[in-house]
């Protein structure tokens, strides 16, 4: 029988969550006793005693180390998530008795970075200058599984996947496009109208395949009837999208407002692709059933502020933006 709520409060200790996180990290635990300063009797006898308490078996015992079962994924992911908030605590109280606001974490895909993630920096430092603020730059199922996991407090990222996370909360703050684009020289803008065809001998700059914006574009060549291209490289990074392009014929796809960023300083240019397939909305995400930190509230607010006020870029006159029909 799985416990109470009320059992699993007094009976598990913080000391028992991280053993269950050490042995996950080290698949042994044997290991997972050396990270713990414990003897592998005792990290094996308190195991048991958490298995014990929630009345499942939450590893299975390998002739080679540990391997956690349907019940220790669980365990796991909430085992990190309060060590984390532990963590964060600590970290308040540290910064707070310093004469400090406090601290907020924000992962963000890089689409929001011109628009809504420099906004809400700019905006809660100029209110609370003690504040710290950390930002983390990735892909949306990455940053979504690090928001899981509690290294970071929110998302502003793509929100297609949302069914996949019902632990998070995810709220709707703007539409996104994509659009091709090539270095300030590319001699593809001179082109009046281009096909994806056109470019499928071209290099191609695109992000890894596990994310949205790659999965979209994979899906326009498999409709355009073209193979995803071979002389590609695959990466997150926009500075490393940039630089490519800018010293190269290379061309990639980026969200519109990313396009915009770097068209205006000379650095990109939009080729003229019509794309079939665009984003689905992105907006915030945060963990549910917690109590969030107060800079979380501030934070929302200033975020729907910006959104409503209509104070992002306008779309580049002339890139076409079409939604997924």
């Amino acid at each position: 029988m799985i416990p109470s709520s009320q059992t699993m409060q007094n009976r598990l200790r913080v000391r028992q969550l991280s053993l269950i996180a050490a042995l996950n990290a080290s698949k042994s635990l044997r290991k997972a006793a050396e990270l713990m300063h414990l003897s592998q009797p005792s990290a094996t006898k308190m195991l048991h005693e958490i298995e014990e308490t929630l009345g499942v078996t939450l590893f299975e015992r390998l002739p080679r180390g540990v391997q956690p079962t349907v019940y220790g994924q669980s365990v796991i992911r909430y085992a990190q998530r309060i060590l984390s908030d532990l963590e964060g605590l600590r970290d308040e109280l540290v910064t707070r008795e310093a004469g400090g606001m406090g601290e907020i974490s924000i992962g963000a895909t890089m689409a929001s970075v011109p628009g809504l993630l420099s906004h809400a920096i700019l905006d809660l430092k100029n209110r609370f200058p003690r504040l710290k603020i950390k930002t983390h730059l990735s892909t949306s199922d990455v940053l979504l599984e690090q928001l899981e996991k509690g290294d970071v407090d929110m998302v502003l990222g793509n929100i297609a996947v949302r069914g996949d996370y019902p632990n998070l909360d995810f709220e709707v703050l703007e539409e996104e496009a994509l659009s091709i684009v090539g270095g300030s020289h590319s001699s593809w803008r001179k082109k009046r109208r281009l096909q994806l065809a056109d470019l499928a001998n071209a290099g191609w700059v695109l992000q890894p395949p596990a994310s949205p914006i790659r999965q979209l574009i994979d899906k326009e060549f498999e409709e355009a009837g073209i193979p995803t291209p071979l002389n590609l490289v695959e990466t997150a990074s926009i500075l490393v999208t940039t630089t490519l392009l800018q010293q190269s014929e290379m061309v990639a796809v980026v969200p519109t407002s990313i396009g915009q960023h770097y068209a205006k300083d000379g650095i990109l240019c939009f080729l003229p692709v019509r794309l079939k397939f665009q984003l689905a909305p992105y907006g915030m995400v945060t963990r549910n059933e917690r109590f969030p930190a107060p800079a979380m509230k501030i934070l929302k607010d200033s975020l729907r502020s910006f959104v409503q006020s209509g104070a992002q870029a306008a779309p580049q006159p002339g890139t076409r933006s079409h939604k997924k029909s």
